[in-house]
């Protein structure tokens, strides 16, 4: 059920009044989705999951059904959440190595291996020879990569293996967290290759040398 109600300037319902409507709406939070779901800037929020979601839709579009289909499940059906959470970022990592910039990776890898690959072509693999915050990052990316496959072989409906009474996630909460990483780390990766290998577009207005 809706919690506030929608008002209208007119008795046949055809024009919402806007001001109306959200005066009335008392709860911080719907307020701020409703903000962000609309694109208004709002001072010190990080727009992880609207960022990725406007990148990955003009140009990841398999990625970005199964990130939707991540953010659609995640209260209705947690376990689904987490899983096309894992598989959306597997997605995204594969999409980037098909780009032509990097290596390809193999399309039967899982999230794990792929971060492995995708790390090494961006030099920053765990690797004793690098610098250290830059070894800690690949390993950070790395340690995330492993947890979010884990809880979705391990503890979902799609699970490998999975037995009667093997725990399954079923808290609303631990799929937004997942869902969140996800968003996290998927948009610093596409962020990174965009920044460091894509080639920079020319508009045409440029001075050509």
């Amino acid at each position: 059920q809706p919690k506030f109600y929608i008002a209208h300037k007119d008795e046949a319902n055809t024009q919402i009044d806007l001001l109306l409507t959200l005066q009335q709406i008392d709860d911080d939070e719907i307020l701020l989705q409703m903000a962000v779901d609309i694109g208004l800037e709002i001072p010190d929020l990080i727009y992880g999951i609207p960022e990725i979601r406007g990148i990955l839709a003009s140009d990841y579009q398999t990625a970005h059904t199964t990130f939707e289909n991540a953010l659609k499940n995640v209260s209705a059906d947690p376990p689904t959440a987490v899983s096309c959470a894992n598989s959306a970022l597997e997605s995204i990592i594969k999409h980037i190595c098909e780009d032509g910039q990097l290596a390809d990776c193999s399309q039967r890898h899982t999230l794990y291996d792929l971060t492995q690959h995708l790390l090494k072509q961006f030099e920053f693999y765990p690797d004793p020879k690098l610098n250290e915050h830059i070894r800690n990052v690949g390993s950070s990316l790395l340690n995330a990569a492993s947890s979010i496959e884990a809880l979705r072989s391990n503890h979902s409906d799609t699970a490998h293996g999975k037995v009667s009474g093997d725990y399954i996630i079923d808290d609303e909460l631990y799929a937004k967290f997942i869902v969140n990483a996800v968003s996290t780390v998927g948009l610093f990766l596409l962020n990174y290759y965009e920044k460091k290998y894509v080639p920079a577009k020319h508009t045409g207005d440029e001075i050509p040398f």
